[in-house]
């Protein structure tokens, strides 16, 4: 595995964190919760499950995310969950940026990064969009869960 400093997705372990959501249909803003599981698997695959709790929303979302063909640069990034079925992108490492986009013609386009800070913790932005150009905007931050 290639060398450098993030520990999100690199170590197995739990992540949690929360934020803020906003559409451009909607001058309102969300707050949600969210939690990551990653875990590596013998295959050398790195399995993702994360959470998301909207505050006011009863259901919760699960994404499900499975990394491979990792190299210092990047990686190959799977996305499954009940809306989309799969969604298949790129992601990008940087010294203090994690990041990656999805581009499925007609239906799906969006992107996610995120930024070591000092403290270990991450800063998150991401804007997905659909279809009818409607578009989601998340700011948080996630930090690594201690036991």
């Amino acid at each position: 595995m290639a060398e450098h400093q993030h520990t999100f997705l690199f170590l197995p372990g739990s992540w949690i964190g929360e934020g803020d959501v906003t559409f451009s249909a909607s001058p309102d803003k969300v707050h949600f919760f969210t939690k990551w599981e990653v875990k590596h698997g013998d295959d050398g695959l790195i399995r993702c499950q994360q959470t998301v709790e909207i505050r006011g929303v009863e259901e919760q979302v699960t994404n499900s995310f499975t990394i491979s063909s990792l190299t210092e640069k990047g990686f190959h990034i799977l996305l499954q969950n009940e809306m989309l079925r799969e969604v298949s992108g790129k992601g990008f490492i940087d010294t203090l940026k994690l990041a990656w986009e999805f581009r499925e013609e007609e239906t799906f386009e969006g992107f996610e990064v995120y930024e070591l800070q000092e403290n270990g913790e991450y800063h998150m932005h991401a804007e997905y969009s659909s279809p009818d150009q409607f578009r989601t905007i998340i700011d948080g931050r996630i930090w690594m869960k201690k036991d």
